[in-house]
């Protein structure tokens, strides 16, 4: 239960420093800007925690914040191997080629006059239509 009234007590002090802290002149200097947000976020983490570690919330349902940081850290391995693949093999080339054979479609398009009354139209129909129209086709592909 002590933590459950730590994490009020902070919650309270972070409140009445935070309410403080957003009226003086150090507000509106660079670091004010970013600290004053930073502290919200300590907050709401060291309250999280206080309160699921106080009233003993079983972790299925909601687990600490601490619980969440060491099941990440834990894992970074096949995190780390994960985001290579997926982002790095997959998405990244993706996005190189696609934007490669884009600027050279372009190109072709814009250095021949056949290409430009065969596929210009198309060019603007397509950038005509919203992405919610286009979207499920292109997943569908």
């Amino acid at each position: 239960m002590i933590w459950l009234w730590g994490a009020i007590l902070f919650w309270l002090a972070a409140w009445a420093f935070n309410a403080w802290a957003a009226t003086r002149p150090f507000a509106r200097t660079r670091v004010g800007r970013l600290a004053i947000p930073a502290l919200f976020g300590v907050t709401l983490l060291v309250l999280w925690e206080g309160i699921v570690r106080g009233l003993q919330v079983p972790g299925v349902i909601l687990p600490a914040p601490s619980v969440i940081w060491d099941t990440i850290a834990a894992s970074v391995p096949t995190l780390w191997t994960d985001f290579v693949q997926t982002i790095l093999k997959g998405g990244l080339s993706g996005y190189v080629i696609g934007c490669g054979s884009a600027v050279l479609t372009a190109i072709a398009i814009d250095r021949s006059p056949f290409l430009q009354r065969g596929l210009l139209p198309v060019g603007n129909f397509v950038a005509a239509l919203p992405i919610v129209g286009i979207a499920p086709i292109l997943v569908m592909w």
